[in-house]
């Protein structure tokens, strides 16, 4: 009775796995692995930048969490996306105009829901503790603050040993050149302005360059930005990154999974989603789709 209960159970796990492979029909999958990055450790229902968050994606077996630093006003490093503490606590505020006492006495759970009151704003040294246990990787986002010390978030990396296992996002070649004066063994990626800066960010040596959905898709961002030959043209900015030598990665936010399938498609490397459990089945999928006879 067990054996036809366990065929039944692997019968229907087989025919989910390929109905779900039904949309990748025909569809031109890569053979490389692409990273997939939580993007501020986000998941559905979770506070965002939160312990709990980074636990919750950890626990689900996800490799890399992106987290946004931003300075206190006695220059402490916390993990905050906004510059204003208003969205996601019981607070109000500049980030920079609150000490670090008064950023962590403020709730950063229960917007999110009662069971995550009490989910305190945490500080980067605290994510990484959390990351040299678990082994996670992290990516900075290294957002724009006169009391963000960016050797302090370099001595605390290296106080950690977590400089091989830690990516630097940066928003311009003068932030890349002061992070490679602290420490050249720091990995970077490149949040560029435009697609403009693609060649510029490049030889000044940063490694993963990040790519809007929409200039992979040839679309421009707003009226300003020139996709010049790229316009229009799917995926024709990623092959010009990787012609340089360097990988691409997307921010898809939210995008449901035919969206995701759109973009790996169009061959980008790695992709930073608030959806990570449904981009995990998405990648195990094109995994089962690739090891088919």
């Amino acid at each position: 009775m067990k054996r036809h209960l366990l065929a039944a159970a692997l019968a229907i796990a087989a025919a989910g796995t390929a109905f779900a492979q039904d949309d990748l029909a025909g569809r031109n999958m890569p053979l490389w692995d692409v990273v997939l990055v939580a993007h501020r450790g986000l998941a559905p229902d979770m506070p965002e930048n939160t312990m709990a968050a980074f636990r919750n994606v950890i626990e689900r077996g996800v490799g890399v969490i992106e987290i946004d630093l931003r300075g206190t006003l006695d220059g402490e490093v916390v993990i905050m996306h906004d510059e204003t503490v208003d969205r996601t606590t019981d607070g109000t505020g500049d980030v920079t105009q609150l000490t670090l006492a008064q950023v962590q006495a403020l709730d950063a759970g229960v917007y999110a829901g009662e069971q995550f009151r009490g989910e305190r704003v945490p500080t980067y040294e605290e994510v990484l503790e959390l990351a040299k246990a678990s082994g996670v990787m992290l990516l900075l986002d290294i957002k724009l603050s006169p009391t963000l010390d960016r050797e302090r978030i370099v001595r605390l990396t290296e106080a950690h040993d977590a400089v091989l296992n830690v990516i630097v996002g940066v928003r311009s070649l003068e932030d890349l050149a002061e992070f490679r004066a602290l420490n050249p063994n720091l990995r970077t990626l490149g949040f560029i302005p435009s697609p403009q800066s693609i060649e510029p960010f490049v030889a000044a040596g940063v490694e993963i360059i990040r790519l809007w959905p929409e200039w992979i898709h040839g679309e421009p961002r707003s009226e300003s930005q020139d996709l010049g030959a790229c316009l229009g043209v799917e995926g024709c900015l990623v092959t010009r990154v990787r012609d340089l030598g360097r990988p691409v990665w997307t921010t898809a936010n939210d995008s449901p999974r035919p969206e995701l399938i759109n973009l790996i498609e169009a061959g980008v490397n790695g992709i930073l989603t608030d959806v990570p459990f449904e981009m995990r089945q998405l990648l195990d999928d094109i995994d089962a789709l690739n090891a088919a006879p």
